[in-house]
């Protein structure tokens, strides 16, 4: 259904995108994951790789809310909210945690034998900046892979991202969950674009309320 909307959408643009990324993680059934982005075209994949990691992020909370998992995307959103608040320091460099992920390990070269499961996330940048994300996963347990694949993912970023793009990082999801907490609409198909588009931008997120009240007011 959600690829359906999107074809729909890019033939009334008339830009299906460029595609700049394709990040994939495979599990396997020894109780490892490996992350892996692959880059197809960027200029700068430092800046790219943030917008790439809130995109994902969204996406992955739209897929938990459709699968009725909202309780888990509210988890995420409450555990990588604690992750933030470590990662961002008052010393210039930020903190790099391990990620607690129970019996599951990183291996830093990709296993040799076929993975288990295997989620993947292609990123589209269309002519006017606005960026997309489709995603493909294995079925099944969604509620703990989908989550754990965002998590495995993360590690990642904080483990080769430089000090200053996992700040920008750190502070991009923290005002991710800033939009949401006001808008409570992550399960909304409009804020796989309109929430990481705030949380890379300067601006500043004002009440729906508020935008009502103010209209109002000019109105008289």
């Amino acid at each position: 259904m959600m690829k359906r909307w999107q074809d729909f959408w890019d033939r009334v643009r008339g830009d299906k995108g460029r595609l700049r990324a394709t990040v994939k993680v495979d599990f396997f059934p020894n109780r490892t994951a490996y992350p892996s982005v692959v880059w197809h075209n960027s200029v700068d994949q430092e800046r790219d790789s943030v917008s790439l990691a809130v995109f994902f992020y969204a996406r992955i909370l739209f897929e938990l809310a459709e699968l009725n998992e909202t309780r888990v995307a509210k988890e995420l959103m409450a555990f990588l909210s604690q992750v933030t608040n470590v990662v961002l320091t008052e010393d210039e460099a930020p903190n790099r945690p391990r990620l607690p992920m129970g019996e599951l390990t990183l291996p830093q070269d990709p296993p040799l034998e076929t993975p288990s499961r295997t989620y993947s996330a292609d990123f589209f940048q269309y002519q006017d900046g606005q960026f997309r994300v489709n995603f493909q996963g294995s079925l099944g347990k969604e509620g703990v892979y989908l989550p754990t694949t965002y998590v495995v993912f993360l590690q990642d970023c904080i483990n080769r991202m430089s000090d200053q793009t996992l700040q920008y990082l750190a502070l991009s999801l923290r005002r991710l969950h800033e939009y949401y907490k006001l808008r409570q609409d992550f399960w909304d198909s409009a804020s796989l674009s309109a929430g990481p588009a705030f949380a890379l931008s300067p601006g500043k997120l004002e009440p729906e309320a508020e935008k009502v009240e103010e209209r109002e007011e000019e109105t008289v």
